[in-house]
């Protein structure tokens, strides 16, 4: 990919085309300050609710296998 010329910004409408990673990666504050508000909250959450399910489950496994 060919950096574009230094003399040339982008318009508001193509900066919101770029996808969010790339934006995270290039270091883009405004969505630096997104993912700290509510992306990181947010995966944080999911991760915890799966990590819960998981136990859940082992804990069901546990308790079927005393019963036999």
């Amino acid at each position: 990919m060919r950096p574009r010329p230094i003399d040339q910004t982008l318009i508001e409408k193509e900066e919101n085309k770029i996808p969010r990673w790339d934006r995270k990666r290039d270091g883009d504050p405004e969505y630096r300050k997104y993912w700290n508000e509510v992306g990181r909250p947010l995966r944080r959450k999911m991760i915890a609710e799966r990590e819960e399910k998981g136990r859940l489950k082992a804990k069901e496994r546990r308790h079927s296998r005393k019963k036999d």
